[in-house]
């Protein structure tokens, strides 16, 4: 995601959700306490921590690591290789016990010492993985002095706009093209759409349609999302009953996993025993 720092907290938000989300963030800046930063995926988790960081002076002067990029047995390593007093830990959600284990015992130690500020991003809220005992409780109370959890797309649909005029001015300056608008048929398909992707996908769309511009206007025409549609649809009808919806879901993400398990539980955002119970539900009743 290629949004800045100047340009987050200056953006001209409309929905009461993000206006608060800025207020909340510019009144504990510099950062002296422990942040989760939570959300789906494409709602700009990294960017906020990012902004966080930087406008409180730390633009370099910080740690990160990302929990899902790295080796279980080397997160150790990792954390106490970390010269720095302030941490960006990615992806906390998929910290095994024993790391979780690792990481309040380290955040307790150097907190005799200087005490380490941690900013977390997960997809899931940290109260809901420690209710469910994905998540250790004290660490819990450790990493959640404040929580930011950012909204789906669908959610702040008045400012689908916002971020849609905001990729035209850079992907316009980018590709040196006349600065764009977007006419009313196109606003209005932006709006429509369900967004599972988020502001990521948006971007991704923005910038196709910049792309595939030859005046000074978007239009209907140049909004493309046929890519998305095909990998995100569940074929389902009107008349469909919600429990054969999340029997599609739960199959579908499955397939995405290639049947593993833990994997499609923490996308599904379910325990892996409520998802096992329902795939022996599936079977009992001879629906797969």
């Amino acid at each position: 995601m290629i949004m800045n720092t100047v340009d987050l907290f200056g953006m001209k938000y409309k929905s009461e959700t993000y206006l608060s989300l800025q207020k909340l963030v510019q009144s504990i800046l510099p950062i002296e306490s422990n942040i989760n930063i939570h959300g789906s995926q494409g709602t700009g988790k990294s960017t906020w921590a990012q902004v966080i960081l930087e406008k409180s002076g730390l633009t370099d002067n910080y740690c990160k690591i990302d929990v899902k990029e790295i080796e279980e047995e080397k997160f150790k390593a990792e954390l106490e290789a970390c010269k720095h007093r302030h941490i960006l830990l990615e992806n906390v959600d998929y910290l095994h016990k024993e790391n979780q284990a690792i990481l309040a015992q380290y955040i307790q130690a150097r907190s005799l010492q200087v005490k380490p500020v941690v900013i977390t991003t997960s997809k899931r809220s940290l109260s809901d993985l420690a209710r469910e005992g994905l998540l250790r409780q004290d660490l819990y109370y450790k990493l959640s002095v404040f929580n930011i959890g950012l909204p789906d797309l669908k959610q702040v649909k008045e400012d689908i706009r916002t971020y849609s005029e905001y990729y035209l001015k850079v992907f316009s300056i980018n590709y040196k093209r006349p600065q764009l608008s977007l006419s009313n048929e196109a606003l209005a398909r932006l709006e429509s759409f369900f967004w599972v992707g988020n502001i990521l996908e948006l971007e991704n769309v923005v910038e196709r349609a910049v792309l595939l511009c030859d005046g000074e206007v978007i239009s209907d025409k140049h909004i493309r999302f046929d890519e998305f549609q095909k990998y995100n649809s569940l074929d389902l009808s009107l008349g469909m009953s919600l429990s054969e919806v999340e029997r599609r879901l739960i199959l579908q993400t499955l397939e995405h996993t290639q049947n593993n398990r833990t994997k499609a539980a923490h996308i599904l955002g379910i325990s892996i025993r409520t998802l096992r119970n329902k795939i022996n539900e599936y079977k009992e009743a001879g629906l797969i």
